[in-house]
């Protein structure tokens, strides 16, 4: 077996909109490496990044940012008030990814490598996640992982009521766990200095009001803080363990899940290849560790 493929080491992919750009840049250094995972755990920002590293295209990330942040169609106040979703996933799962950067279905669905794509679903408050098996062309459980509340419409998917991953289960960690990923590659996108404030982002009233047919959901967002950090230190732990490689960005990131510049992005690309590249004798190491 090449030493840059294992069969028991997972991949696990953080959301964080926009800030998505730091795993591009680190994706496409597994890319340049060959480095093979045979699943990969992503959220939101993460899932879609997974899409262009399963099919192969290294680069495709980088330039679906930076050549339309801008653009209103794919994220814009305009794209709410005509979508019902900020990101405009018509624009994005349409004509962005069939004529203007086109996405290798054939390459992503021939590709050995799962991707298990997770989405909150709204009446257990509970993260599901969905594999290849259960997405076509349109790939609707990644557009589920990254609908964010208030900002999204609701996704129905095979019986499901879904919104964004990173409600329930933000840092995948756990589920590659459960599913028998012993050791793991994690791709956090924020630095190491950052915690969540317990305070809930949404007032319990303000949820009531939005998500009130959904009691399990709103209790899952006036958690979500803990459990965003509980996440981080099962991580850590992890890495202690020398169970999982961590790949986090080396400095704090100073824009937000809604970035609009794109030398902002690139920036952040470019330092998710940095810290990368860093880590490689690292994730080496640990893919070796596990052949047999």
């Amino acid at each position: 077996m090449d030493g840059k493929e294992n069969r028991s080491v997972g991949l696990v992919l953080e959301g964080g909109g926009t800030r998505g750009a730091y795993t591009s840049g680190v994706l496409d250094v597994f890319l340049e490496e060959k480095l093979v995972f045979p699943c990969i755990y992503g959220i939101s920002a993460g899932a879609c990044n997974a899409l262009s590293y399963i099919s192969g295209q290294k680069g495709r990330n980088f330039e679906i940012f930076y050549r339309y942040i801008r653009d209103e169609r794919y994220l814009s106040i305009a794209s709410l008030h005509k979508t019902g979703s900020l990101f405009g996933f018509d624009f994005i799962f349409g004509e962005l990814s069939h004529t203007l950067l086109p996405f290798d279905y054939e390459a992503f669905f021939g590709s050995p490598t799962e991707l298990k794509a997770g989405a909150t679903d709204l009446n257990t408050g509970k993260a599901v996640f969905f594999g290849k098996k259960e997405m076509d062309e349109s790939l609707v459980p990644v557009r589920a992982s990254s609908s964010l509340p208030f900002v999204s419409p609701i996704v129905s998917w095979m019986g499901h009521e879904l919104l964004d991953g990173g409600c329930a289960m933000p840092i995948p960690l756990e589920q590659a766990m459960q599913d028998g990923y012993e050791k793991n590659i994690v791709v956090l996108t924020r630095d190491a200095t950052y915690k969540k404030r317990s305070r809930p982002e949404f007032p319990r009233a303000v949820l009531r009001v939005k998500y009130g047919d959904y009691p399990e959901f709103v209790r899952c967002m006036l958690e979500r803080g803990q459990e965003y950090n509980r996440e981080l230190e099962l991580c850590r732990q992890a890495e202690e363990k020398e169970q999982a490689v961590v790949i986090r960005p080396s400095r704090p990131l100073t824009v937000s899940r809604y970035e609009k510049n794109p030398e902002h992005l690139k920036e952040i690309y470019l330092l998710g290849m940095k810290d990368a590249r860093e880590k490689l004798p690292e994730i080496f190491a640990c893919l070796e560790s596990q052949e047999a």
